[in-house]
């Protein structure tokens, strides 16, 4: 009869005390490239969906992207499985880069195009409307807390459940759902008040 030894908090053959590591990110923490590029294209396109509604322009969200798969690589030996996603560790990444992005850059002034549309489309004041709007939002949303921004990006931005958003985060769904709505009421909130 096999004997069966009592896994201790530290990592031992790939088994942590959040449960087993997945075999690819061992991998690539072992110097894989293939498995890399397996972690790579498992989420780049949700690395690419958090940049883009962050920083709103395609051509900074993939830059961005590229910027976070590089300090990725450079740093997957770093990485370490404490029960949260390998997805979780990205986003934190992309978060830090966003925020180094916005320190290194001024502010700059973006012209929507409202050329081109077709005859049944939106009308130019309509997109001015909805524009005026969105950016109100993501005014408002700036005055969330970190937590709060990422729980709402998430869930709506790249609609998982709270269950997952949960485990990327590494929190309970309870926790989860009172950042979420925390994070809507202070919108509400903020929403109301503005100046019109």
């Amino acid at each position: 009869m096999a004997r069966v030894e009592a896994l201790t908090p530290v990592t031992v053959l790939g088994v942590d005390a959040f449960g087993p590591v997945p075999d690819v990110i061992e991998r690539a923490r072992n110097g894989d490239r293939s498995a890399f590029a397996e972690l790579y294209d498992t989420h780049v396109d949700s690395v690419y969906r958090y940049l883009l509604y962050r920083v709103r322009e395609p051509a900074d969200a993939e830059d961005l992207c590229s910027e976070v798969f590089t300090r990725a690589f450079a740093n997957i030996h770093r990485y370490r499985w404490q029960g949260k996603s390998f997805l979780a560790w990205l986003y934190t990444i992309a978060r830090n880069a966003v925020t180094d992005r916005r320190r290194r850059d001024r502010p700059t002034v973006e012209i929507d195009n409202a050329f081109g549309l077709a005859e049944d489309g939106p009308t130019a004041h309509d997109l001015a409307v909805h524009a005026e709007s969105v950016d109100a939002l993501r005014g408002a949303v700036r005055h969330l807390t970190g937590e709060q921004q990422e729980v709402l990006v998430l869930r709506f931005v790249e609609n998982r459940s709270s269950r997952e958003v949960a485990k990327i985060l590494g929190k309970n769904e309870g926790a989860i759902r009172a950042l979420q709505f925390r994070a809507l009421g202070r919108l509400r909130k903020l929403l109301r008040d503005e100046p019109a």
